[in-house]
């Protein structure tokens, strides 16, 4: 047995500190989802932007070559137009013609699709700039608003803190400690009010020595199965 009375409102004060604590944590996690987010957006956008770059130069090639095919057909069919070619020699310059030709078409095609990707790329960067540039902007307000209630939760905890200090002072040291060692190892909430024949923490049945056991005493007996502090509250025999 365990005397536990003490304890209890020990305990209610140091469930208030543990939840104002994770409204912090809960505070700063939600900055930091709100980061990584923002994060990935602009890592997308950079590659949307390196796509872009990618794009821009293979049309310049494509333009240049394109040019160039268009140079060179000029100046075949210049010579096809001139006298004097032998028929071999004007079949063979109509066949070059015609490739040349259909590789500029080919090429002019590429140049029409990128410069749709082109268009479109730009158009979904400037979007998504704007999009990040907001979003930072929002999370400038939501830190800024973060640390404020994060302040004033701190504060909340230190007269959390300063009661618990004078609650701890009416505790026997050795119950006190054994407290203490509980609490480190559950990491929260230690002791729980039984009314009925299964453990509150746990939800396993308790045996029939450990229910008379619990329900012939004030203080708090430990859960076989979880090892959490357990005091009756319910009716007694």
């Amino acid at each position: 047995m365990i005397q536990c009375k003490t304890l209890i409102p020990l305990q209610e004060l140091d469930l208030k500190i543990d939840a104002a604590n994770a409204q912090i944590d809960e505070k700063k996690q939600k900055a930091a989802r709100m980061q990584t987010e923002i994060e990935n957006d602009a890592a997308l956008l950079e590659k949307k932007q390196a796509l872009l770059k990618k794009i821009q130069l293979r049309r310049r090639a494509a333009e240049t070559e394109f040019d160039s095919l268009n140079t060179s057909i000029k100046s075949s069919q210049e010579k096809l137009d001139s006298a004097g070619l032998l028929p071999m020699a004007y079949a063979a310059l109509e066949r070059e013609i015609t490739g040349q030709k259909n590789k500029a078409s080919e090429i002019e095609t590429r140049i029409l699709e990128d410069m749709e990707k082109i268009e479109t790329l730009e158009a979904d960067i400037v979007r998504g700039e704007k999009v990040v540039a907001g979003r930072r902007e929002h999370l400038a307000q939501v830190k800024a608003r973060i640390a404020d209630e994060v302040l004033v939760i701190k504060r909340e905890i230190e007269d959390l803190k300063t009661q618990r200090g004078q609650c701890s002072l009416g505790i026997e040291t050795g119950i006190l400690e054994k407290y203490e060692e509980f609490r480190q190892k559950r990491r929260g909430q230690v002791l729980y009010a039984v009314e009925g024949p299964s453990c509150p923490a746990c939800g396993m049945g308790m045996p029939a020595g450990f229910m008379s056991a619990i329900n012939s005493h004030d203080g708090a007996e430990i859960c076989s199965n979880c090892g959490a502090l357990l005091y009756w509250t319910g009716l007694r025999d």
